[in-house]
This record gives C-alpha cells, structure tokens and sequence, in this order.
C-alpha cells in the first residue's frame, strides 16, 4: 500500500473501535521513518475522518511505516494537515531533520495510543508515554497554554 503526506490512518484499540493518526511528511525524515500526527479522536472502520484541528493532537512522533505498507493500520482518507504552528514549528523541523524525534515501533505507537484512551497501563513503558505526549498535553484534558 502506498502512503502519502495528509493521509488518514487508523490504529486498532483494544475494544474493536481505532485511533486515528495522519501522516505529516515522508520525504525530508530519517530512511525508514514517516512523520506523523497521533490524535485523540477514536472511530470505527468505516466512518470519514473529519480534518484535524490543532486541540486533536496529543503527539507528534517518527514511526516505522510498516503498519501503513502492509495494511495493519488501514489509510482512511486524506485532508489538509491542521496549522500547528501556535505549539509545534512544523517547518522548522522539517528543515532541520526532525531533530530529537525517535522512531518508534508501530507497536509502542499502538500501546500509547490504547494508554491514552484508557484500555492499557499508562505507565507500562516506565514514562515514555509521557514523553511521547507532545508538551502541553495530558491525558485528562486539553491542550494547556
């Protein structure tokens, strides 16, 4: 499966319903790595994903896109990737390599992502969830100025 720059993606939760995350860049990143967004919103298999805004966004990370090749998280569509820039300098990233961002195994992505809604030790993996988590989120409520 070919995936590409604003792609949906879905990762299953434990409970049969799915996470959504959405493909930022695959050119300018490390070899093996795409860069993504993970959200909090949770959907079932067939529904539309509406567009991102920036309060969806619990992470930004490096995954290995195994999982989006081989169908294991199964595209969902495309739409416009949201302005980030009042919490994360996109661009500036970008230019720079993605800097200080690790490339995690499409298995850690799926535990965070079932931590963060609930259905999985959140402290599993001692506090790398916690690093995971962009700045300014946490798991019980919206982005903090």
């Amino acid at each position: 499966m070919i995936y590409a720059q604003a792609d949906y993606f879905r990762v299953p939760l434990l409970d049969g319903r799915f996470a959504v995350g959405q493909v930022f860049e695959v050119e300018d990143t490390p070899e093996g790595s795409v860069f993504c967004a993970l959200s909090n919103r949770i959907t079932d298999a067939q529904s539309k994903i509406i567009p991102f805004i920036p309060l969806d966004i619990v992470a930004f990370c490096m995954i290995d896109p195994a999982h989006l090749a081989d169908e294991t998280w199964p595209l969902a569509g495309f739409d416009q990737i949201p302005d980030v820039n009042l919490f994360y300098d996109f661009e500036k990233r970008r230019e720079l390599g993605f800097p200080d961002t690790p490339i995690h195994d499409p298995a850690v992505i799926e535990a965070f992502l079932n931590a963060w809604h609930g259905h999985y030790p959140w402290d599993a993996f001692g506090d790398l969830f916690a690093q995971i988590a962009s700045n300014g989120v946490d798991r019980t409520g919206p982005r903090h100025s």
